[in-house]
This record gives structure tokens, C-alpha cells and sequence, in this order.
């Protein structure tokens, strides 16, 4: 007779632990502006839950334009710090760096103090912004990313981004 308070308990318990969906901690979506540059496909892990530590990283395209459009790929990967402001909503701490070819001129109105290097480009991508999940478990988020280069300084910059959340 003891027996049957305990197994009902657990039941309820159970019942209501496993009701509820839980949201994923994978993230896909696609960025313009941002830590791609012009626009990127990413993958975000969640590493930790909420305050959340999460790292990202992606595949991007950058244009220039000298005599004829050029496309060039970029790699952005970064960490974000997730703080929550309310059930779906966020701010969006990150740090980022993303990969270019040493062709890229990042603007057309700098290129005149844009020096060639002969190796790899990184640029650095710090982040602030505001982030949403919806109830159909889509994320989207608008960020303020300043690019920071070696040869031109700090850039001022923006990110949308738009994506899933599995």
C-alpha cells in the first residue's frame, strides 16, 4: 500500500518533466552584415545553459568592386555570452574573428589607407546586441560589430542574423 502514493508521485513528476519541450542548444542561421562581413551561413553550439556560453563558426562571401564585382570567401568563428533579459529575449555579448583573403578592401572610402599584406587576413569582430527566440523555436537578432583591422583601425559596422534553433 506504501507503494502506490510513491509510484503515483513519480508518475506526475515524470508526466510534467517530460511534457515540456525543452529548447535545442544548435542554432542555424544565416547573418548579413556581421562577423561574415557581407553575408554568412553559421552553426552556433550552446555550451552552457542560461546565462549561456555558446560558440559559433560559418561560411560568408565578401564583394569588392575595383574594375568588376569580386567575390571572396570569409570564416567567421567567434564566442557569444547569452544573458537573459526576459522568457525570449537576450543580449548578445560576443567576440569574433573572421578569416579573408589579403585582397579584400573592406571599404571603398579607405582604400587609400589599406595596406596589402602577403598572408591570411584576420579581422576581429566584437558584438552587442539584442536577441529573440520565438515560440516556433526560430532565433533572429540585431547587432552592433565593429570590425577591427590591423592597417585601418575600428570600423563601424552591423549584423542582422535569422536562423533556426534544433
Amino acid at each position: 500500500m506504501k507503494q502506490i502514493p510513491a509510484i503515483l508521485l513519480f508518475s506526475f513528476f515524470t508526466t510534467i518533466v517530460c511534457g515540456q519541450k525543452m529548447p535545442g542548444k544548435n542554432t542555424a542561421y544565416l547573418e548579413l552584415g556581421g562577423n561574415g562581413l557581407i553575408s554568412s551561413v553559421n552553426y552556433e553550439r550552446q555550451l552552457t545553459n542560461h546565462p549561456a556560453l555558446a560558440i559559433h563558426v560559418g561560411v560568408g562571401t565578401y564583394i569588392t568592386h575595383d574594375d568588376k564585382f569580386k567575390f571572396f570567401p570569409t570564416i567567421p568563428v567567434g564566442i557569444n555570452y547569452l544573458l537573459k533579459l526576459n522568457k525570449r529575449s537576450m543580449l548578445d555579448i560576443g567576440f569574433g574573428a573572421t578569416w579573408t583573403k589579403p585582397e579584400v578592401k573592406l571599404y571603398a572610402i579607405v582604400d587609400r589607407y589599406y595596406n596589402y599584406v602577403n598572408h591570411d587576413y584576420i579581422n576581429f569582430v566584437p558584438s552587442v546586441g539584442y536577441r529573440h527566440h520565438t515560440k516556433n523555436n526560430l532565433m533572429w537578432r540585431c547587432s552592433i560589430t565593429p570590425i577591427i583591422t590591423h592597417s585601418i583601425g575600428v570600423i563601424p559596422f552591423v549584423g542582422f542574423s535569422f536562423g533556426k534553433i534544433f
